[in-house]
């Protein structure tokens, strides 16, 4: 068993998602563009052939494959200090897979969780395909999730998508054209820049070590190594180097028409998915493409346009990660995983989620807001009660996670980050019913076992809830059954 304890990378990631780097203006309805009004302008932008227009609608179209290189070139680099999630590209190593459940001292990457121990891989398949073999897992929910350079997700191995047998796979880029193996599944690529990310289900603190072992099972070579050829020695630090920038959101738009030079790097070995040659012409049109830097290469009037398209495509991102999914009290419902050409939510998932499952995998509602509408804050306390029978119906696992508004954990004294399905001592009421207590302080020893602290004003202004619906049953994808809205409480002890 590998031995060292490594803080857990969660992706966006993790997840999960959609937690957002959203500030007051989340709650300013009237100060955001509807969703309506936000497809408006994209159909407009994707429709005109003036160059502002067409440098919002790349930088709003790059917004994701450049987090993901961006991902790619930081974790991957020797450089950077090392962490869970970080090493080599298609390796399993060390640092591949987090072996602790985090606390809120983690501030890597937005929303993560304390429900799963995650394993990350970045894999590069330009050269050969990579080969996964995924241990049995029979007593707990698990899953591998693929996903392209463009933050689709392409394939899944798990409990829902093969079961709990495991078995040997081999990832093949786009192009690859050799013969399968025998006894391996071959699971095709769109894009050549690929990110799996494995999550396996922890029952609790005492759960950690059974984890751990499942983990050390795993492998991840490519496959010239796992045929046991030569393998090529492992890059190591260069301080002459520079450290990748980090990817976070929030540098995107600092990057400044720099970030359009990324936009066609991202672009290089990796095809389009989906496939959009109108797009693409656009983008040439102002000197945008895959190896082309128009920082350096355009005329004074393309790039004022290149800058003024960085500003209205951040302010349309934000104002579609305000309005991710329908409403259903208070709690917003998205669809994410697959994003077809609508590249606005795309980058909007990117930047409050990166990593999000599709819907069979999981759901994510999330609410900034109790049953009137008035943003969640520390001065109060709240209480989300479930009717008998009507916690959330899934087939793996629930939770109820809090965040501040930086999308990251609270930090408190019985270090507790989210309430659901697993948390020990989690009590019932009489009838049945369950109630999970939202407050700074205590609530007492009769609550605390149901107790989710909240942030101090001092600490954050507001918070935000996420409710984690692993392998939703139908009443969730369909609607029929809703979360219970966030009720004010009586101050207690």
């Amino acid at each position: 068993m590998i031995q060292k304890k490594l803080r857990l990378l969660s992706i966006s990631i993790i997840f999960v998602m959609l937690v957002g780097l959203l500030n007051k203006s989340t709650f300013a309805a009237a100060q955001q563009p509807s969703l309506e009004q936000l497809n408006i302008k994209m159909a407009k932008l994707s429709s005109s052939n003036k160059p502002v227009d067409i440098a919002t609608l790349a930088y709003i179209w790059g917004f994701s494959p450049v987090t993901m290189l961006r991902q790619f070139n930081y974790v991957t680099s020797p450089n950077v200090p090392r962490g869970a999630g970080h090493g080599p590209a298609n390796t399993m190593s060390l640092n591949s897979c987090g072996h602790t459940l985090t606390n809120a001292s983690f501030t890597d990457v937005v929303a993560p969780n304390t429900d799963t121990v995650y394993c990350s891989f970045q894999l590069d398949l330009k050269k050969e395909p990579v080969v996964i073999v995924v241990p049995p897992v029979s007593d707990r929910y698990y899953t591998f999730e693929f996903l392209d350079a463009y933050t689709n997700d392409f394939a899944y191995v798990g409990t829902r998508a093969t079961g709990s047998d495991g078995g040997t796979y081999l990832l093949v880029g786009p192009n690859w054209q050799g013969q399968v193996p025998h006894g391996m599944t071959k699971i095709w690529s769109p894009t050549n820049l690929a990110w799996i990310i494995n999550r396996i289900l922890v029952k609790g603190p005492s759960d950690v070590t059974n984890v751990n072992a499942i983990q050390d099972k795993i492998i991840v070579k490519p496959l010239s190594a796992f045929q046991g050829k030569p393998v090529p020695p492992q890059p190591t630090p260069n301080s002459t180097v520079k450290v990748p920038i980090k990817p976070l959101p929030e540098l995107i738009a600092p990057t400044g028409i720099k970030i359009y030079d990324e936009i066609g790097q991202a672009m290089i070995d990796n095809p389009l998915n989906p496939p959009d040659p109108g797009l693409v012409a656009k983008l040439a049109s102002i000197g945008i493409g895959p190896g082309r830097t128009p920082s350096t290469q355009a005329n004074a009037t393309i790039k004022a346009a290149l800058q003024t398209g960085i500003t209205e495509a951040q302010n349309m991102i934000n104002a579609r990660a305000a309005n991710v999914g329908n409403k259903v009290n208070g709690w917003q419902f998205s669809i994410t995983g697959l994003y077809g050409t609508d590249y606005l939510f795309r980058a909007a998932v990117t930047q409050v989620g990166l990593g999000a499952n599709i819907p069979q995998e999981a759901l994510y509602p999330i609410t900034y807001v109790d049953s009137q509408g008035r943003p969640l804050i520390g001065t109060n306390n709240y209480t989300i009660h479930f009717n008998p029978g009507q916690t959330p119906p899934v087939n793996a696992f629930w939770s109820v996670t809090m965040y501040n508004n930086k999308s990251f954990f609270v930090n408190n004294p019985i270090n507790r980050y989210s309430v659901g399905k697993y948390t020990e001592g989690l009590k019932n009421n009489t009838d049945g019913s369950l109630d999970i207590y939202i407050s700074t302080k205590n609530p007492g020893p009769a609550k605390q076992s149901n107790w989710l602290p909240a942030p101090t004003p001092s600490e954050s202004n507001t918070f935000n809830l996420m409710l984690r619906t692993y392998l939703p049953q139908p009443q969730i994808l369909n609607g029929t059954w809703s979360p219970p809205a966030i009720q004010h409480a009586k101050t207690t002890g």
